[in-house]
């Protein structure tokens, strides 16, 4: 299979899990500002969503500019990754709905991490597959990995705390800033091998 059509499932999905996450947001019941007050805690879970799928979106976008052919082992990594992420619209849903209670943020941090470690196995699966030398010196150079995991896990520990619970999902948006500027090591590392090559040809 060729990266495109993975790329182009993968959009797919990734757009419709946007999708049905916005429209898990009721309209006012009213017309007063009370009214907007109460659905503010499913807007800003919505956003909080909305932030980590785009980043995962661009990134993986980014991922796949080093990719060649795809194998099994990143399809099926690829997918887990998605499966994974597909639960993001019911973890936000019920994160907003209790209005930030304690056991459904814990849920939805706890996925966010996994998500975040099947990124890294996809990242994995393409090194390996493709035995891609360019995506495994952009990835040993990077500490973003290590960042986003610690970050991560630091809010999964907060969501066990009465009270600093609240802090574990904004914390995500923390554990994904670096990510947030797209993943430009792919292109440096590419720009730096063209340019070896180029200067290999004429010298």
């Amino acid at each position: 299979m060729t990266k495109g059509r993975l790329e182009a499932f993968s959009d797919g999905v990734i757009a419709i899990i946007i999708t049905i996450t916005i429209l898990l947001i009721d309209l006012p019941e009213g017309n007063e500002w009370a009214d907007l007050v109460a659905i503010l805690p499913l807007v800003v879970s919505y956003l909080i969503s909305f932030i980590l799928v785009g980043t995962h979106w661009v990134n993986h976008h980014h991922l796949f500019q080093v990719a060649g052919e795809v194998d099994g082992r990143v399809l099926w990594a690829n997918l887990l990754f998605l499966f994974l992420l597909s639960f993001v619209p019911v973890s936000t849903g019920w994160v907003g709905r209790s209005h930030f209670s304690m056991i459904p943020v814990r849920v939805y941090v706890a996925l966010n991490l996994a998500c975040a470690m099947s990124y890294l196995l996809l990242e994995k699966a393409i090194i390996r597959s493709t035995d891609c030398d360019l995506l495994r010196q952009a990835v040993s150079e990077s500490k973003k990995e290590a960042w986003s995991i610690g970050v991560e896990a630091l809010a999964l520990a907060l969501s066990f705390i009465p009270g600093a619970h609240y802090a574990a999902c904004p914390l995500l948006v923390v554990a994904v800033g670096p990510w947030i500027i797209p993943d430009l090591r792919m292109k440096r590392v590419f720009e730096e091998a063209r340019n070896r090559q180029q200067g290999e040809r004429n010298g």
